[in-house]
C-alpha cells in the first residue's frame, strides 16, 4: 500500500489526485484548493450541458423576463430541470438557482453563485466518498486528516468566483496543479 488509498479510488482521475494532494503533507493548503478547483471544473465539464448554462444565464440576466419578476423566472427555471436531467451537479444548479431568485437576486452574480454553490455541494459529497474510501483502506486517523484539508480547500473557495470560474466568459480549462522543478519552488519552510 505504498502508492496510498488515492490510488484505489473508484472516482474521476482529478478526484484521485486531490485526494492524494490532501493526504499528502508536503501539500500546501494553496496546492489543494487548486487540486479541489480542478477537480470541480472537470465534473463540471463532464456533467453539465452548455444548454443547462445558457438557460440558467438567461434566466438570472432577465432575457425573457425583462422586467425581473421571480414567479417568471421560477417557471422558466421549472422548465429548465428539463436539460438537466441525468446530471445531479445540474440538478443542484438548479435547485441553488431557485433558492436565490426565490430571495430575489438576479444579475450575473447570483449566476455565478449558484453554479458556485452547486459545485461546492458536489465537492462536500465527493469529500464524503473520499473520507469513507480512506477509512476502509487505511486508518480513521488518516481518513479524518484527508477530509479534514479537503473540506478547507472546497470551503476557502468564494462561490461567485467558483461560479465564475466554472461557467464564466473565458472558460478556463481544467489545469492540473503545476509540477515543481526547481529547488527554491520546493516545500515551504
Amino acid at each position: 500500500m505504498s502508492d496510498g488509498p488515492h490510488r484505489s479510488l473508484p472516482m474521476r482521475k482529478p478526484w484521485r489526485e486531490l485526494a492524494k494532494c490532501g493526504d499528502q503533507g508536503t501539500y500546501d493548503a494553496e496546492q489543494v484548493i487548486e487540486a479541489a478547483a480542478g477537480a470541480l471544473a472537470s465534473d463540471f465539464k463532464n456533467e453539465v450541458k452548455w444548454s443547462l448554462i445558457d438557460a440558467l444565464k438567461s434566466i438570472f440576466t432577465g432575457r425573457d423576463n425583462s422586467l425581473g419578476l421571480p414567479e417568471i423566472a421560477l417557471q422558466e427555471l421549472e422548465d429548465a430541470k428539463v436539460l438537466a436531467a441525468g446530471s445531479v451537479f445540474g440538478m443542484n444548479a438548479v435547485a441553488w438557482s431557485i433558492e436565490l431568485i426565490t430571495e430575489g437576486r438576479f444579475g450575473l452574480d447570483a449566476f455565478y453563485d449558484a453554479i458556485g454553490l452547486a459545485a461546492k455541494m458536489r465537492g462536500f459529497a465527493n469529500v464524503r466518498s473520499v473520507e469513507e474510501h480512506y477509512l476502509r483502506e487505511s486508518n480513521q486517523r488518516r481518513s479524518e486528516n484527508v477530509s479534514k484539508r479537503l473540506h478547507a480547500a472546497i470551503s476557502s473557495l468564494s462561490e461567485g468566483r467558483l461560479g465564475s470560474m466554472l461557467a464564466g466568459p473565458e472558460l478556463a480549462k481544467t489545469q492540473r496543479p503545476k509540477k515543481k522543478t526547481h529547488l527554491d519552488e520546493g516545500v515551504s519552510l
